[in-house]
């Protein structure tokens, strides 16, 4: 393989940059890029990355030569990029593509190039454009029978992994209660009176009083999720990251974004999925019998050991610790863009709801240290 550079921005994606990128992996062998057209996507839906779609015009026809890919760099924002780089979810999603992309049961886009510089803080990713499958819309919410389709796929990944011996050796993908991870817990601290200054209004002083409460014992929730039993998590299962379908028809769901890829307890994903991306009304009506979906089929995939009772304390759990999503997204990134607000008060809105539904601020109590 060459050693190309790492593209600092979008305009460093030069058609003679992409030559060399998709003959590095075998994508071309005698066609040459000749040049390219840029379309930004992903706007207010990717916080922590980059995203353009690239169409590709060749010298000659070349059978498999992709007419056109998605290209992931960091994003411009600082408070963004420090936490990505910071917390390695850019060194990760690269490894991941590189190592497990292939043989994970979730579905994920082929993937052309990727490189990381830890030092630099730069990542590139070159991946398949799913553009012509329908993707999630996190905004909108998920509908019921979306949940049904994302968590069963959730359920067959994290059977795939469960308590899997070979999790000890991916330790490039930290569990949630990691060194690294012990940045979260200061970050939610440094992002909580920014949060509430700016959309503090939407909580009642009960919910702020939570909110408040939650930074002393965020350290306790996440040892109480990486505990064991322990799988293999997506880490950020929402609804802007998934699509309907695959380029080749082979699998009914794609997932994208595994920046955040940890190893814990699997109901982490579903807590997440069902406290970011399902409307409040619609969860509290499906809620137990969702997530009692997906702990049947973990047994079917051959999960034992593990009760109900601790799934459903377990998931409780994770909607307590799922608040720290909006209040650092809104108190430290730079949202840039109405759509990246209303997402992020929308997280707000549904992860409230559910702390208080589920009746999750028990815990603030038992975790004081």
């Amino acid at each position: 393989m060459t050693s190309l550079s790492i593209p600092a921005t979008m305009a460093d994606i030069t058609p003679e940059w992409l030559t060399t990128a998709l003959r590095d992996n075998g994508a071309l062998k005698h066609a040459s890029v000749t040049s390219i057209e840029r379309e930004t996507i992903g706007v207010g839906i990717g916080i922590l990355g980059e995203l353009a779609r690239i169409a590709l015009t060749y010298d000659r026809p070349e059978r498999g030569a992709p007419a056109s890919l998605v290209a992931k760099l960091p994003t411009a924002d600082p408070g963004g990029r420090g936490i990505g780089t910071a917390l390695g979810f850019y060194n990760k999603e690269v490894l991941f593509y590189q190592h497990l992309g292939r043989d994970a049961v979730l579905p994920s886009p082929r993937c052309y190039w990727s490189a990381a510089d830890l030092g630099a803080g730069q990542f590139c990713l070159l991946l398949e454009d799913l553009s012509d499958i329908r993707i999630g819309n996190q905004v909108d919410g998920a509908t019921l029978e979306d949940a049904h389709l994302i968590l069963e796929a959730a359920a067959r990944f994290h059977a795939q992994w469960w308590n899997d011996p070979r999790l000890q050796r991916l330790d490039w993908i930290p569990t949630i209660n990691a060194p690294v991870y012990r940045f979260v817990p200061v970050a939610y601290q440094g992002a909580l009176e920014p949060f509430l200054g700016s959309i503090g209004q939407r909580l009642n002083a009960h919910q702020q009083a939570i909110a408040r409460e939650l930074g002393s014992v965020l350290p306790g929730l996440q040892d109480s999720m990486a505990g064991a039993p322990v799988t293999l998590l997506h880490g950020d299962l929402r609804l802007d990251n998934v699509f309907y379908g695959s380029t080749d028809g082979s699998a009914p769901i794609t997932f994208i974004d595994w920046q955040i890829a940890s190893q814990g307890v699997g109901i982490y994903d579903v807590g997440y999925f069902m406290t970011q991306s399902l409307d409040p009304a619609l969860r509290s009506a499906h809620e137990r019998p969702l997530v009692e979906e997906y702990y049947q089929r973990l047994r079917d995939g051959g999960v034992s050991g593990y009760s109900w009772e601790q799934c459903w304390n377990d998931y409780r759990k994770v909607a307590l610790y799922c608040l720290v999503y909006p209040v650092i997204s809104i108190g430290t990134i730079d949202l840039a863009n109405e759509r990246g607000v209303t997402l992020a008060e929308k997280m707000t809105d549904r992860c409230i709801a559910a702390i208080d539904d589920l009746g999750a601020e028990e815990f603030l109590k038992q975790l004081v240290r």
